[in-house]
Parts: C-alpha cells; sequence; structure tokens
C-alpha cells in the first residue's frame, strides 16, 4: 500500500446519489445505507488522513423537477459522523435528474484544487429528457483531473445504459453495487482507484508493503494465532514477531490485518470467524508486543479469496489466515 503524503492520487471525492422514488423500490434505500457504512469502515484503512469527502443528492426535493439537486455536506476533511449523518432517513418521489445533480457535482468539484473523483451512486435513470453522457464528457473536457465512477443499483437496462457511458466518459469505472459485498472490497476498490502505488525501488522512509512478511494460518474453525501444528505455530511466531518489530521501528506506521476463512460452510458464519482471526491477530500485537492499536486495523473477508498481496488462490489450508498490509 502506498504512503499517503507521497503517493497519494485522489484526493477529493464527491458522492453523488438518487435520492428520488426509484430508490425506494425494494429496500433499495436501506441497501445504499448499508454500502456507505461499509464505505465508511474502508476509508480510513485506505489512506487515513488525506481525503476530503463531500456529499450530494439528486431527486429528494418533491416539486423541484428537473433542477433537482442539493450539496448536503460540503467537500471537506473526511469525517466519517458527518458524513453518514449528511444522508436522509428515507427517500422521496422527486424527480430522479441525474443530468442536473452531475452539472452541480461539476461545479462543485471544479472549485477544489488537486484531483477529484464524483461517486455516481444509483439507478442511472433520468427522467428529464436530457443527456447526461454528453453533460459527464463536457465535465471531464472541461476539468481534467475529474473522474467519474459509477455504482448502478438495481438492473435497469437505461441505468445501465447511462452509468457505463458515464463511466467511459469520466474517465472512472462501471460498478454494480451489489457486488461490493464488504468493506474490504470497498478498500480494495479505493486502493485501486483513489491511491496510486508508488514507483520504483523500497527506500528507507519511503512506501513499503508487508508482501516479504507471511500470513499467520489458522486451524480449522478456529481463531488463535497458535496453531495445533508445531511448523505452522512456529512460522505464526516468526511472522507475528517480524510484523511487530517494524511497527516498533516504525510508529508512523500502520498495518491492516485481511481476515479470510476456507469456503465451506455458512458464508455469514465464514464473514465472523474472519474478523475473529484479525482480531485475535490485533490482540496479540497489542498483548504481547505493546502495539498501539492506532497503528492497527481489520478487514474481514471470509471465504472471498482476493488476497492484497497476490492474486493467486491460495491452498485449502492457506484460506484460513492473516494477512499483513502495511503502509508507512
Amino acid at each position: 500500500m502506498a504512503a499517503a503524503d507521497d503517493c497519494k492520487r485522489i484526493p477529493n471525492i464527491l458522492v453523488l446519489f438518487d435520492a428520488s422514488g426509484f430508490m425506494k423500490e425494494k429496500s433499495r434505500w436501506e441497501f445504499f445505507l448499508q454500502q456507505m457504512d461499509l464505505f465508511v469502515q474502508a476509508m480510513p484503512l485506505t489512506a487515513d488522513g488525506f481525503f476530503n469527502v463531500g456529499v450530494r443528492h439528486y431527486g429528494l426535493k418533491v416539486g423541484l423537477g428537473c433542477e433537482n439537486t442539493e450539496s448536503i455536506l460540503a467537500i471537506q476533511p473526511w469525517d466519517p459522523e458527518r458524513f453518514l449523518n449528511a444522508f436522509p432517513k428515507t427517500v422521496s418521489y422527486g424527480v430522479s435528474s441525474l443530468s442536473a445533480g452531475l452539472r452541480a457535482s461539476g461545479d462543485e468539484v471544479a472549485s477544489v484544487e488537486g484531483k477529484s473523483a464524483i461517486l455516481l451512486i444509483g439507478g442511472g435513470i433520468e427522467s428529464c429528457n436530457a443527456e447526461p453522457v454528453k453533460v459527464s464528457e463536457q465535465m471531464c473536457r472541461n476539468n481534467p483531473d475529474l473522474e467519474i465512477h459509477t455504482f448502478q443499483i438495481g438492473n435497469a437496462p437505461e441505468g445501465n445504459f447511462f452509468l457505463r457511458a458515464i463511466a467511459e466518459r469520466g474517465r472512472g469505472t462501471y460498478n454494480r453495487l451489489e457486488d461490493v459485498k464488504s468493506s474490504a472490497m470497498w478498500h480494495a476498490w479505493m486502493k485501486k482507484n483513489l491511491v496510486m502505488p508508488c514507483a520504483g525501488p523500497t527506500q528507507q522512509g519511503s512506501s513499503q508493503t508487508g508482501q516479504a512478511v507471511g500470513p499467520v494460518v489458522f486451524d480449522s474453525k478456529g481463531f488463535s494465532v497458535r496453531s495445533r501444528d508445531p511448523v505452522v505455530d512456529a512460522t505464526n511466531l516468526q511472522n507475528l514477531n517480524a510484523v511487530a518489530q517494524i511497527l516498533l521501528r516504525n510508529p508512523s506506521a500502520r498495518v491492516v490485518l485481511h481476515g479470510f476463512s476456507d469456503p465451506k460452510g455458512n458464508p455469514e458464519f465464514n464473514l465472523k470467524l474472519s474478523r475473529k482471526r484479525a482480531e485475535a491477530v490485533a490482540q496479540y500485537l497489542i498483548g504481547t508486543h505493546h502495539i498501539p492499536s492506532s497503528q492497527i486495523g481489520i478487514l474481514a473477508h471470509g471465504p472471498t479469496q482476493m488476497s492484497p498481496q497476490s492474486s493467486v488462490a491460495p491452498v485449502q489450508s492457506g484460506a484460513r489466515r492473516v494477512e499483513f498490509e502495511i503502509s508507512y
């Protein structure tokens, strides 16, 4: 993972969300709020301290028609409580003025310094006989430091067309929000699209990662860092001590603990088990080596084998693990 000071890529994020009547159907609004909670969990683990975040909606105010858009949190230093409190408890039957929301968002990000990303989240429906794709194209032509990433809720064909095209014109990515199932997946998306890894060889005081430190491997259904297998147990202790020494030598360093389970059994149970494993590693580092809890973050992946260090799927026993991701 990149060092925040040297390798940050996009410091300004504006979340633009659909608050129209479309979001009332099939509990979409509750799903959206759950996703924003996962977003909040992932944010500080991705690049704590350098993101500025704002929130804007379109479609909430009944009667405002096709100019229906409002900024409810100006782009400012990341504050998770303010971010979550910015979202209304319910949505309305207002008009889904996607184009108006985009235009207003473009004006908003143009007023801040540095690169910006608009995260457009919603059904992608345009109810105002406008052309949101052309709007996004013009926005990015006027602002070369802007990217637009889209996250579709629901399966509306019109929304799929618009959101894919907007992301393409906006130099961003198209995503289905239903595919983002955990804070770990938000973290992976943020790291890939909002944070640029440092290039070049590792130097003292610059970016380093925990790739050289192996994982802690767990017994089946277990969440103790101590294994019944003496070889695994010795390797676990060696890896834990190596990470602890890195953190002790570098008080500004942080480690994210990625917990995994094997694919056997109930997915919900496995997700909880993967978190317990990461928590067990954190407690070992805190209790045995006196590492401050502020240097440690936790992400639970469950049986999803989306390693932050490698795209190679581990063997079954290696699926029951906690990986270390260290940033300076």
